[in-house]
């Protein structure tokens, strides 16, 4: 029997796993009126994060808009409202500058704005663009407790072994069960080559395919090292922020970890292997 293919969405209330201490001070800075950048890779969960944030604010007026689906969106702007710009990144550098300081100009109460890579070089490491001041919140993998929370009984292969912890294809290899690798390949297939994409040719890709060569968790100086990257912070922020590595302490040390089977092997053999 064919399975239907697997539709993400945005996970809000009890289907929202994991994250609190990011949900509750995302939801506190937001009521006192502060400007908000929540970064990280494709389906790594930004705009569920706002959502389950903004179910704490009801009393509040929200305007939502998706600029990755509607790059020139037409609005009505409410004073003291909660304007949230979803995918800012998606639309150009000129765009971006205009609506924000046109929604800043509207009187709006607090601004949360989501997207990956871009938005994270065009607001700079201290949160700047447009005239305003952004507080970051970078995303990565979910813990390994809140993995195990996300698969709750279900009976599956190794899912951290070939998702890295990564939501959306944790979720996506729930739908489709023990036979995800073949059934859901048309999705995940994809959807790892754009994380391929995100990643690019410079340092990311090389500290990336060294802690793929490594297969086990790496100091960050070490990696460092053995690299000839000097920025190893920042590089590995990128990586970490892009759902593509994991960073955890692990016995009192600062670890990273390329953890995503999937990833890797389409990095290094340019096709995942067979479920061992």
């Amino acid at each position: 029997m064919s399975i239907m293919p697997f539709t993400p969405c945005p996970a809000t209330g009890a289907a929202f796993i994991g994250r609190e201490g990011l949900v509750r001070n995302l939801r506190a800075r937001i009521a006192k009126g502060e400007l908000l950048a929540v970064m990280g890779g494709p389906k790594l969960g930004k705009i569920s994060l706002v959502r389950t944030a903004l179910n704490g604010l009801s009393d509040r007026t929200v305007i939502e808009m998706d600029l990755g689906t509607d790059p020139s969106p037409r609005f009505e702007l409410v004073p003291g409202s909660i304007i949230v710009l979803d995918n800012l990144d998606a639309i150009a550098d000129s765009a971006i500058k205009f609506l924000l300081a046109r929604v800043s100009a509207a009187g709006a109460s607090s601004i949360v704005v989501t997207g990956g890579r871009r938005l994270r070089t065009l607001l700079g490491h201290f949160g700047t663009g447009a005239g305003l001041s952004f507080r970051l919140y970078p995303l990565s993998v979910l813990l390994d407790g809140e993995l195990r929370r996300l698969i709750g009984s279900h009976p599956h292969v190794p899912l951290a072994t070939w998702t890295g912890n990564h939501p959306y294809l944790t979720m996506l290899f729930l739908h489709y069960g023990d036979g995800a690798l073949e059934a859901g390949r048309s999705q995940w297939e994809p959807f790892v080559q754009h994380l391929v994409a995100e990643v690019g040719e410079g340092p990311e890709r090389r500290l990336l395919c060294y802690l793929i060569e490594r297969g086990t968790p790496v100091n960050p100086t070490l990696a460092g090292s053995d690299t000839g990257i000097r920025d190893i912070k920042a590089v590995s922020d990128t990586l970490v922020y892009l759902g593509v590595i994991s960073r955890w302490i692990r016995n009192e040390e600062a670890t990273l970890f390329a953890g995503c089977r999937l990833l890797n092997d389409f990095i290094t053999d340019g096709i995942a292997g067979d479920v061992a």
